[in-house]
C-alpha cells in the first residue's frame, strides 16, 4: 500500500495585491491616528500652559527696479603700451554698443584697470625675468532702472567678439531700490497672522488669547517669484530675478486666558 505525501500549500501573502492594498490601508490610518494623537496632546498641552508660542507668514510680490550689469574687457600685447591701446579700443566700443542699444553714458561706470604679466621660460619650465606679455582686464559697469533693456543687453554683449573684441558678460543683478517701504506693511500682516492662528489653537482648547509676551522677528528674505524656500537660513536676497516675492516670518507669544 503506497504512502501519500501531503506538500503544504504556502500562501503568497506578501506579494498578493490583496495584501498590498491591506498594508497601504494600514499605514494610512496609522498615519492619521499619529496626526490626531499630535493635535489632542498639542490641545491638552494648551490646556494646562500659561501662554501660547506661534508664527506668523506674509509675502508680497515686487517687481525689481534696478539692476546692475557688468562687461570684462580683456587685451593683451608684447609691450604695455600695445596692450593698453587695445584695451582701449575694446573698452570705448563696448561703451557705444552700450549706448546703441538705449543706455545713456552717465549709466556706464568703466573700472580700474587690472594688470598681469607673462614671464618667459627656459626649457625646464623656470619662470625667467623677462616678462613675454601683458594681459588688461577692465570692467564696465551698468546701472540703470531699465531693468528689462539690462537683461537683454546682457544677452547681447558677446556679439562684440565677432567684431574682435574680447569680452565677458556677467549675469546682471536685479535689485529692489527701496525693500523698507513695503517691510512695515508685510511685518503687520505677519503679526495678524500669528494672531489668528494663536486664536484658532486657544478657540479649539476652550481659552483665549490673552497679552502679548513676547515678539521676534525672522530674516525677511526677498525670493525668486514662485521659489519655495524651507530653510530658515538660507539666501535672503536673490538677485537673479526681475518679479520677487518679499517673505516675511515673525515669532509671538500670547498669554492664554481662561
Amino acid at each position: 500500500m503506497s504512502e501519500q505525501t501531503t506538500v503544504p500549500v504556502r500562501r503568497r501573502w506578501l506579494s498578493s495585491s490583496g495584501f498590498g492594498m491591506l498594508a497601504l490601508g494600514a499605514a494610512l490610518a496609522m498615519g492619521f491616528a499619529y496626526a490626531a494623537q499630535s493635535v489632542s496632546r498639542a490641545m491638552i498641552a494648551m490646556r494646562t500652559a500659561s501662554t501660547i508660542k506661534v508664527k506668523g507668514t506674509a509675502s508680497i510680490d515686487l517687481t525689481s527696479d534696478r539692476a546692475v550689469w557688468k562687461a570684462v574687457v580683456t587685451a593683451r600685447g608684447a609691450t604695455l603700451p600695445e596692450a593698453y591701446a587695445r584695451l582701449n579700443t575694446g573698452v570705448e566700443r563696448l561703451k557705444r554698443f552700450v549706448t546703441e542699444n538705449g543706455f545713456t553714458p552717465e549709466e556706464i561706470r568703466p573700472e580700474a584697470v587690472d594688470t598681469g604679466m607673462t614671464h618667459a621660460r627656459d626649457t625646464k619650465g623656470n619662470e625667467l625675468p623677462r616678462i613675454e606679455s601683458y594681459t588688461l582686464n577692465q570692467s564696465v559697469a551698468v546701472l540703470s532702472d531699465k531693468v528689462d533693456k539690462v537683461k537683454q543687453l546682457s544677452e547681447r554683449a558677446t556679439e562684440l567678439i565677432k567684431e574682435g573684441v574680447e569680452v565677458r558678460s556677467n549675469d546682471p543683478a536685479f535689485l529692489i531700490s527701496n525693500p523698507d517701504n513695503a517691510k512695515a506693511d508685510l511685518l503687520a500682516e505677519a503679526t495678524r497672522n500669528a494672531f489668528e492662528r494663536a486664536n484658532t489653537l486657544a478657540n479649539g482648547s476652550g481659552s483665549r488669547v490673552g497679552a502679548l509676551q513676547s515678539a521676534s522677528q525672522g530674516v525677511i528674505k526677498i525670493l525668486a517669484r514662485g521659489e519655495i524656500d524651507n530653510n530658515e537660513y538660507g539666501r535672503d536676497y536673490d538677485t537673479t530675478a526681475i518679479q520677487k516675492t518679499m517673505r516675511a516670518v515673525v515669532s509671538l507669544e500670547y498669554a492664554i486666558d481662561r
